[in-house]
């Protein structure tokens, strides 16, 4: 029973209920008194199509991202339409559950030169039961073509690093990084900080507390060098196949402001820098191909997320810039970013996918890798060791909105993740099931296995692995 299992959990938090119970506001049960239930309708942060679009593909899905997580079965063929006039455009409608993002995807391809509509009804709600305050329309006019298949840049033997670099490497402590790393044609001396670079006894590969996985330079034994020199070789071609691809499908969109937008699969070109703010979602399936042409800096603000959608894959994002690229603080960017001149990680900030430049990559306790099986997309969090099971610490804590919690499975095996009440009681199951070796982070809005708002107080959450488990405590505000 859980109640064993959390028991000294439980007793060592009773002190924190009681001096909440003292303060008047929460009762024994470490809930708040009077608090209202979750009354705040969603809204959609953004479309694809946007509003007014002109010259849409006539293969492409239409999508909406909500500000929040979904009820699933609310958002169906009734509640998410798209017409030609009067007419329904006959079509699948589908919403990704790890997202907030729900797709229509037409079952042939649009007319050409044509007006459409898409419309949100208020049957769709959140999972608390709020619906949208009115039905949400756009409109939309097609182009005379369709969009042509996007290949995904191939990396070669670059692809076999998540940072490559050619003049060097540097960290301060607290770096995490899941792969190979190398420089060339920089020697040894050109990865600096806390690395603590251990040679191994052939002399090909150094190894490092930083980085599960091996360290490779340029001045070590044959064939590292000749190795490393066809794979900085390789990045070099990557970079000029990504800047040279014709016919970009969107040129300057939204100025090179991304912050708060839904991008499809594409080709995207600007001939300036791009911006990222708040977050962008990339939305298309696991096959789903998206090249970035920046002529200048790319910038992911402090905190900004770049999330993805539907099923789509780091591997298939190459964001190609001419100028530097900087991580900002604490923020997940996905993807493959092929820069001429520096990438810079900053404080916290994480990078599923791969960094490759033609200068330096510059690392300050970020965390830089591509996580789970390949083709399987996880985020990645700092402070993660991927050879055990691992809980980590729920963010923010305590929480008045909604939670994130990230977990680490070090093999395939069956999983649970379940919240309980200061009683033990279970009010919650957030994963359930089997899942393959990798890190996972989720969002828990606080809501209760019906959706319904939890109140304030003291929870508990427990992740089980195959007869092991490991619990954590969040303290829920409102």
């Amino acid at each position: 029973m859980l109640a064993k299992t959390v028991g000294r959990q439980v007793i060592a938090m009773a002190a924190i209920a009681l001096m909440a119970m003292a303060m008047g506001s929460t009762n024994a049960y470490g809930q708040a008194k009077g608090v209202m239930a979750d009354t705040t309708k969603p809204v959609v942060s953004s479309t694809y199509p946007v509003d007014l679009d002109s010259n849409v593909y006539i293969n492409k899905k239409i999508v909406a991202t909500f500000n929040e997580t979904m009820s699933a079965a609310t958002i169906t063929a009734l509640t998410f339409t798209v017409t030609k006039g009067a007419t329904p455009v006959a079509g699948t409608v589908t919403y990704d559950t790890i997202g907030t993002t729900a797709f229509f995807a037409p079952d042939s391809l649009l007319d050409t030169s044509a007006v459409y509509t898409a419309t949100l009804t208020t049957g769709v709600t959140d999972t608390a039961g709020n619906p949208l305050d009115s039905d949400y329309v756009w409109t939309f006019s097609t182009d005379t073509m369709a969009s042509p298949v996007l290949a995904p840049v191939n990396l070669l033997s670059a692809g076999d690093y998540v940072i490559l670099a050619k003049t060097g490497i540097s960290t301060t402590a607290g770096t995490q990084i899941v792969g190979d790393i190398g420089v060339s044609p920089a020697a040894a001396g050109a990865i600096t900080g806390p690395f603590a670079l251990a040679m191994d006894a052939s002399g090909t590969f150094a190894t490092s507390p930083l980085v599960t996985g091996n360290v490779y330079a340029a001045d070590y034994t044959e064939p590292t060098p000749t190795d490393l020199g066809a794979a900085v070789l390789a990045m070099q071609a990557a970079y000029t196949d990504a800047a040279t691809r014709p016919l970009p499908d969107y040129t300057e969109l939204y100025t090179g402001d991304l912050s708060g937008k839904t991008l499809v699969p594409g080709l995207y070109k600007w001939g300036t820098g791009v911006l990222i703010n708040g977050g962008v979602t990339l939305a298309g399936d696991s096959s789903d191909v998206w090249i970035f042409q920046i002529a200048q800096t790319l910038l992911v603000g402090s905190g900004a997320i770049v999330s993805l959608s539907g099923g789509a894959q780091p591997k298939n994002i190459f964001w190609q810039v001419a100028g530097q690229t900087t991580l900002g603080t604490t923020s997940q960017t996905k993807g493959i970013i092929l820069d001429a001149t520096a990438i810079v990680v900053m404080t916290g900030a994480a990078l599923n996918g791969r960094a490759l430049a033609q200068t330096a990559v510059t690392l300050d306790a970020a965390t830089i890798g591509i996580s789970g099986p390949l083709g399987v997309e996880h985020e990645i969090s700092p402070g993660r060791t991927y050879a055990k099971l691992q809980l980590l610490p729920s963010r923010p804590n305590p929480a008045s909105g909604p939670v994130r919690i990230s977990y680490v499975l070090p093999r395939t095996g069956t999983v649970s993740l379940q919240v309980y009440d200061i009683c033990g009681r279970m009010v919650s199951t957030l994963a359930q099931g089997r899942a393959q070796g990798g890190a996972y982070d989720l969002t828990w809005k606080g809501n209760d296995s019906q959706g319904r708002l939890l109140p304030a107080g003291v929870y508990f959450y427990q992740l089980t692995f195959d007869g092991a488990s490991q619990t954590r405590r969040l303290v829920l505000l409102r």
